[in-house]
């Protein structure tokens, strides 16, 4: 059942493996980084990280900007987004990473007009439309229990007001969330014990050192 403009993951599967390339791998790219069409289809190699900078945990790509001045953002990679880029760097003929045949980017509207080609021939929702690739980005992140000012800076909204309507807390979520602080304020109170426990035997061997060179 179609939902709104957010595909399911059954839907996605679907969707992927009936669609032809560089399609598919566009697809796969806005729906793990939440990039803007445009972005996408500009996006070049030399923005592409599939290596963690020091101390990170996933590779990453830089959009240098577009909408507005919040689009510029660096935006993590997940694994299969990053075993895509992976797999396309093997065979660099142009700088950009979806070329097309002239080795320019493609245009925004050739990436709809073949989406919706496929669309119809597939039978496909016809309010399923490139957007919904980045709007099922910004959904699953609202659901997996990401804060509204998260989805801002990864999916480069100008305010947090539109990525609230991304947020739709469930009992489930605000439960996760009191866990997550109590685990915190657990932490935190071992260590303040732990570093007040540190701090009395310091003091007592330094009293006990007193008393003895007294003597």
């Amino acid at each position: 059942m179609w939902a709104g403009n957010v595909l399911s993951y059954q839907q996605e599967a679907t969707y992927l493996k009936k669609v032809p390339q560089p399609l598919r791998d566009i697809a796969l790219l806005i729906l793990d980084t939440g990039l803007r069409v445009g972005e996408a289809l500009r996006l070049e190699w030399c923005h592409v990280h599939l290596q963690p900078a020091q101390g990170a945990r996933f590779g990453y790509v830089h959009v240098m900007g577009g909408k507005s001045r919040f689009a510029r953002r660096n935006v993590p990679l997940t694994d299969r987004a990053k075993a895509m880029l992976g797999k396309r760097s093997l065979n660099l003929g142009s700088p950009y990473v979806f070329p097309s045949d002239t080795g320019s980017p493609y245009l925004v509207q050739s990436i709809d007009h073949i989406h919706r080609d496929e669309r119809d021939e597939h039978r496909l929702p016809p309010d399923f439309v490139v957007y919904s690739l980045r709007h099922t980005y910004g959904t699953r992140l609202g659901e997996s229990g990401a804060e509204a000012f998260t989805i801002m800076k990864l999916m480069g909204h100008s305010s947090v007001t539109v990525s609230q309507r991304y947020v739709h807390p469930t009992p489930e979520g605000l439960e996760r969330a009191v866990g997550r602080l109590q685990a915190m304020n657990v932490r935190a109170a071992r260590s303040l014990a732990g570093g007040e426990t540190r701090q009395l035997l310091a003091t007592v061997s330094a009293t006990a050192g007193e008393a003895l060179a007294c003597k």
